[in-house]
């Protein structure tokens, strides 16, 4: 079995269902954050290869976290649309990471896209729209940082 590179940590999510695909890991980086995830049996399809609901699950949380990253509201982005291309298989026991590209904000949505990556190879290409949550909705301590 691989191992979880060097600078990612787990990625606290309060969401019951993630945590039960998870542990999500994440590794800031200048330019957005880094996202993924060591592949372990319960990953598996009965080809032998990563599910591919679990490819989708976490290109949406690569995605929705990025755009959190991107807005510097630490408050789930709901998905509006997701688009999935299955590329190949993604080996259990191995590395699976993708990177959210934001190519547009508005005030209301992020345009993302990515790539997720297993063994240097694209398995799933994705994109999707996310909501930017309303910030009079979302607690204190999880919204943007002000300077001043």
């Amino acid at each position: 079995m691989k191992s979880i590179p060097a600078g990612f940590v787990e990625f606290p999510i309060p969401d019951r269902f993630v945590q039960l695909s998870g542990p999500l890991m994440m590794k800031p980086e200048p330019d957005g954050l880094r996202a993924g995830l060591l592949l372990d049996e319960r990953h598996g399809n009965p080809m032998g290869v990563a599910h591919g609901g679990l490819l989708v699950t976490v290109a949406d949380m690569v995605m929705g976290v990025g755009s959190g990253f991107v807005t510097g509201i630490r408050w789930p982005h709901p998905t509006i649309t997701l688009n999935c291309d299955f590329v190949r298989g993604a080996k259990l026991g191995h590395w699976l990471e993708g990177k959210a590209i934001v190519s547009r904000r508005t005030i209301n949505f992020c345009f993302c896209r990515t790539e997720l990556v297993c063994d240097g190879e694209v398995v799933l290409n994705a994109s999707g729209v996310f909501r930017v949550p309303d910030l009079d909705r979302v607690p204190e301590q999880f919204r943007p940082a002000r300077s001043t």
